[in-house]
This record gives C-alpha cells, structure tokens and sequence, in this order.
C-alpha cells in the first residue's frame, strides 16, 4: 500500500467536491440543487453507489488490484479549486524506470453511458494527482460493477480541456442564486431528485400555472 500524500489546505467554501463535476454534466439543475440549496433525496442507485464506494476504500471491492494501490485516497486541485476522494489508485511501474505512474480507477454501479460527465471527473482526479505527485498521469479507468468491466480513459487534450471547462462553469454555478432552468431529458426518470425537481411541470410555464391554480381551487 503506498503510504498518502500530505493534502494541501482547501477552503471548503471554495472547493467543492470533484464530484459535482459529475454533477454538473449529468444535469445543472440537480447540480446547483445538491451543492447550492443542499437537496438530497436517498433511492436504490442512490444507495447502492454509496456501498460500492465503501466496499472498494476498504479493499473489499471484486476487481482485486494487483501492486502498489492506495484506495480512498483524499486529493485536491488548485487549478481546477476541486478536492474528493479516488476509489483507488494504481501506481503502474514506469517502463522507463522513472517514479511509479498513478493509474486512478473510479468505480461505478451501473453500464457505461453515451455522456461523459464519468470521464471528467476521472480527469479531474488525475489533475489533482498531477499537482501533489508531480508526475504526469496519462490513463485511468472506471470501473462497472455491474459488468465487472472496466473501460480505460486517455487524458488527452480534448478531455482535459473540457475537465477545465466544467471546472470554471461549476464555480460560476455555485455563485448564482437561482436555479437553471430544467432541460427535460429521459434520463430525468432515473434521478433521485425528479420529484422535487418537477422537470416536466417546470418546463411547461403552462401546465405550471394550471397545477398552480388547481393546487388553490376551492373546493366544491
């Protein structure tokens, strides 16, 4: 097991969790509803990707890591204002005979997705890596529980750009007062929050004002 690195202090006003990068790209709204107004509502994938984290920080997890690994491993990013947790880290021999590179592995409960708001946040934790170790973290994975697969992620310009990219529009979300308005989307069904986000009913301004009105009529 390769001992920690010291974290650099982080205001936690200021740097949220690299997780909301995740947040972020999924969905804005559901983003600034969780970090800003601090809305959590618990369901069944919700939960189970909680215990699937818990499992793989104490080792516990079905993909068994071969080598030097550090699991639950705090990290932050000064360039990008984020700090969180890796799930593991694989230190990888360097052919070169160089320092050991880092290979973060982000586990994740169901199949991979079309969007890649996985990818940036797995971008992000190599990021963050970079700066504490002060090496050059070229790939990573994220692993499906589901499957028992994993898929490797090349850090390459384009993602890291885009990495940057949710880093900057997530402070600037952080900083607004009001909630983006919804895009409805059929992942929409499957969030934790679409009972209190109401998609369908806030997009519509007309199906609002109709529920609005209805919730008030007197009764007969």
């Amino acid at each position: 097991m390769t001992p920690l690195p010291v974290v650099a202090p982080a205001d936690p006003e200021a740097y949220p969790p690299l997780s909301a990068l995740n947040d972020l790209l999924f969905c804005e709204r559901r983003c600034f509803l969780h970090r800003v107004e601090g809305v959590w509502v618990e369901n069944h994938h919700t939960a189970a990707g909680s215990a699937n984290h818990r499992r793989v920080h104490q080792g516990r997890d079905a993909e068994p890591a071969a080598g030097r690994t550090a699991r639950g491993l705090w990290v932050v990013s000064h360039r990008l204002r984020v700090v969180g947790v890796c799930d593991l880290v694989e230190f990888h021999p360097d052919p070169g005979g160089g320092p050991a590179v880092p290979f973060p592995v982000e586990y994740k409960r169901g199949k991979r997705r079309r969007w890649d708001n996985n990818d940036v946040q797995l971008c992000a934790q190599a990021v963050a890596l970079e700066e504490m170790l002060g090496v050059a973290v070229p790939a990573g994975a994220l692993y499906f529980v589901k499957t028992r697969r994993r898929q490797e992620v090349a850090f390459d310009a384009r993602l890291r750009r885009k990495t940057e990219d949710a880093a900057d529009r997530l402070h600037r979300l952080l900083a607004e007062r009001t909630a983006p308005p919804p895009v409805v989307h059929p992942k929409c069904k499957q969030c934790s929050l679409h009972d209190v986000c109401l998609p369908d009913l806030v997009a519509a301004p007309a199906a609002y004002r109709r529920a609005a009105a209805n919730l008030f009529r007197a009764s007969d």
